[in-house]
This record gives C-alpha cells, structure tokens and sequence, in this order.
C-alpha cells in the first residue's frame, strides 16, 4: 500500500511562498506511526516543500487548517480524478464534515490514534466509511513519531517535535481548543524514552541543532506539577528544547528557574495584548499584564528566550491603545512580538457565536480568510479600516532592522546558560518574519475583499 501523508500551506501574503521555521507539524509522522508494516510512506510538508502531483499513491491524508481548505481540497480533487483515496483531517473537517465529504473520499473527526487504524483497515477490505470519529485513546497509547521520515534538508533549521500533552485547561474566547479538547498529558517516561532512544535530530547546524527539539504541546504547563516532574527528568538528558505555554506557568520563579536548568531554551506564550480591557474580551484571566516585565526579565535570566504573540481587533481594542503598542513594548524592555495577528472568529469558537449572534460577522467570509492575518468580524470599538491600519502599521514597525537590534542587544547578556544566546539570535527571523503576511501589496486584510487568487 502506498501511503501519502501531506500537511498542506498557504502564506499569509497569499503568495506561493515557503516558511522554513524551527517548528513544524509533526502531524504527518504520527499519521505515519499508526500506519501498518510494510507499507510505502511519503511525507510532504508544504511549508517547506510543494506538494509533487504525479506520484502513483493509493492512499492520501490530508492535514489542514481553516486557512488552507481550499487549496487542499483542489489537491484533493486533482488526486481523486486519477483514481486516488484521499482523506481530510483536523478541525476544519471535523467542523464542517459534510462540505469535506463533497472533496475528499472520508473524514477523521477526532484524534488519529483510535481512527487512522480503523480507517486503514476499512480501506484494505474496500469498506470505506465516510466519516470517523472515534473516541481518543488514553495518553500511554499514543505511538511515537516516525523520526526516521524527516528530511532535514528541505529545512535546514527544523527541529524535532514531540507531544508530552495536548488540550489546554483554559478557556480563551477566540482559541479552538475551548469546548472541544480536554486536556491530558503522556506518562513522563514514555515522553522521555522516545527522545532519548527514538528522536532523530538535526545533525545539519553543528553545535545548534543536533541535540535540541520542541515540544507540540498547546500548553506544556497545562498542569504545573507535571510540568515540574517532567523537568526533572529531562535533566539527565542533557538536551535543549523549547515549548509553547501558558502566561500563568511564567509567574512561577522556582518553575521558571527550572525549566531553564533541565535545558529550555525557548518558550512561546500568547500574550495577545497589552490592554487590560481587550484581555478581558478574550476571557484571558491567565495573562496578568501587571508582571509582564517581571516574567520576561526572569524568563531571561533563567537562560529562557521568551516569545510572545500580540492580537490586534480585540472588542476591548481601541485605535489609542493600538497607536500606543510600541511604546508600552518600550516600557517593557524592548521585548518584540513574534507574531502580530489579527483576532480571527474561528467558527467552533465562543468568540465565532458572539460575534455571529450580534450580526458582526463581516459579508463574505470563507475559510480562507480565517487565517489570523484577516478581519473577519466588526470589532465593538474600532472601524474595520482603522484596525488593519494599525496592523500594517505594527507589522513594518515592529517587524524592522531597529527593532530586531533592540530585540537582541537587550537579551544576549542576560544569561550564560549553555545555547542561551544561539537561541536569541535564531529568535531575530521571528521578529522579521511579522512584516512576512504585507508582501502581497494588493491583500486588504479584509475578509471578502481580495480576489480568489491575490
């Protein structure tokens, strides 16, 4: 049987572009974990390499994002003319089933680990169902990750991933996983086996690479006690590694100071905003904008880069708060975002049903504009136009050569904990890449306002 596994993209500018990050899904190597012996697997990344239209496959899997459906699904049909099984999975197809079902041959609504077995083995007996929605697996039964089908040389920077826990016990308005994951996490030594026995790392940046990975988790701090027992044992490791979690785990100083000692290196948290108002619109009640500084100040002395997200057209957003964000970035120690969005209604969301209810969604939007780079909604307190003003505005702004300079000069003496400042300076491309989504000068950022092709 031969099997395609391929995680589809489409760049923020809308423009055929790549974007060779650090992290990447690590969705294909699970699908390819839970496929059988013997059969013939190729992986595709589309972030880091297009997707080849001529292979002679029985089988493809589809793993995308609202933003990518519908390039996905014209993937799908160019397979499917020549006599190929496609399948779609992740949220957007688990959403709206019936659309996919139109494109794709069946559907995964749920975790892979209970339904891509079930799905395969129906395929071999020529007795597809349309749609699979198995309930999860408990933690200790998720499989390790096919490491070996890495190719590192499409991506010279690419870290392994790996997942210790998924789900997130919050429950943010705009963020997909509210209502609809609940959080758990692996046993710790099935987490530490798999890196110290199974992970393949990236041997292609000597002294950088070759023993550093990142963890997949939505939130690795979902619970702070196992996040405390699995620091301890990837002491011993020796490795470097950075994750993605939530602002409350920042303000514990004996964590923070730990984490940096079993080898993180980078962490990622979303921040969202700068105004007390828009964090309470976002049910963010974590985030506790009065320490900012202080977790950033401690992340970096514990040996940490700390990076952060900004949202811009919040309902508690207003055009002052949003002309006054690089100052207050100023006041923080010149701490840069590395990434800058725009707070994006997903329709699974609370946020989507607010917005929906009060007759805000802007005429016009598709699945391709729900990518977080478009306005898809009328805030409660700002013009449509004057938020993708601001937008703009802080993409160049915050995205340029001053403002990666201070980004670095006020980080790389702060720690001399082993890779601290490799790690701050791969942080720079971050900050650049925030100008990344204006490279397509006729986008509007405006859902129902580009042509189809922009």
């Amino acid at each position: 049987m031969r099997i395609a596994i391929i995680s589809t993209y489409t760049h923020p500018s809308r423009l055929h572009r790549k974007e060779r990050s650090i992290m990447q899904s690590s969705v294909p190597e699970l699908i390819a974990a839970l496929c059988p012996p013997g059969a013939e697997i190729e992986l595709y990344n589309e972030k880091e390499a297009d997707i080849p239209l001529d292979r002679d496959w029985d089988l493809v899997f589809f793993s995308y994002l609202h933003a990518y459906y519908e390039h996905t699904k014209v993937l799908s049909t160019l397979f499917r003319r020549r006599g190929i099984t496609t399948v779609a999975g992740g949220r957007h197809a688990s959403h709206f089933r019936a659309d996919a079902l139109r494109h794709f041959d069946a559907v995964i609504a749920g975790d892979p680990e209970s339904n891509v077995p079930a799905l395969l083995a129906d395929f071999q007996r020529r007795a597809l169902e349309p749609v699979y929605a198995l309930p999860p697996v408990p933690p200790d039964q998720i499989p390790t990750y096919r490491y070996d089908l890495i190719d590192y040389r499409n991506n010279i920077v690419r870290l392994p991933g790996i997942e210790a826990s998924r789900g997130c016990p919050f429950s943010c308005n705009f963020c997909v996983l509210t209502g609809h994951e609940q959080y758990r996490y692996r046993p710790i030594d099935h987490v530490i086996r798999d890196i110290r026995e199974r992970m393949t790392f990236n041997q292609r940046i000597p002294g950088v690479t070759g023993d550093t990975f990142a963890f997949l988790d939505n939130n690795l701090g979902g619970s702070p006690r196992y996040l405390r027992e699995l620091c301890e044992a990837l002491m011993p490791l020796k490795k470097i590694w950075g994750c993605a979690l939530t602002f409350n785990v920042l303000r514990d100083p004996e964590l923070v100071r730990l984490m940096g000692r079993a080898g993180c290196r980078y962490v990622y948290t979303g921040l969202e905003s700068l105004n007390p108002e828009s964090i309470s619109a976002m049910n963010k009640g974590q985030n506790k904008l009065s320490e900012v500084r202080e977790v950033l100040t401690r992340a970096s002395a514990s040996g940490i880069v700390l990076s952060f997200g900004l949202l811009v057209g919040s309902d508690g957003d207003t055009g002052e708060y949003l002309e006054r964000v690089p100052e207050y970035l100023h006041e923080l120690g010149d701490h840069c975002p590395t990434f800058l969005g725009i707070v994006c209604p997903y329709p699974e969301t609370p946020f989507f049903a607010q917005v929906a209810a009060e007759g805000r969604l802007l005429p016009g939007v598709t699945s391709r504009d729900l990518d977080g780079y478009t306005l898809c909604h009328r805030p409660a307190r700002m013009d449509p136009s004057e938020v993708v003003e601001h937008f703009e505005r802080l993409s160049r702004a915050l995205g340029s050569l001053p403002s990666v300079g201070r980004h670095l000069w006020g980080r790389l003496m702060t720690s001399d904990l082993p890779r601290y400042k490799a790690c701050v300076v791969m942080s720079a491309p971050e900050v650049l890449s925030l100008r990344a989504p204006l490279a397509n000068r006729s986008r509007t950022y405006v859902a129902g306002r580009d042509p189809i092709e922009a």
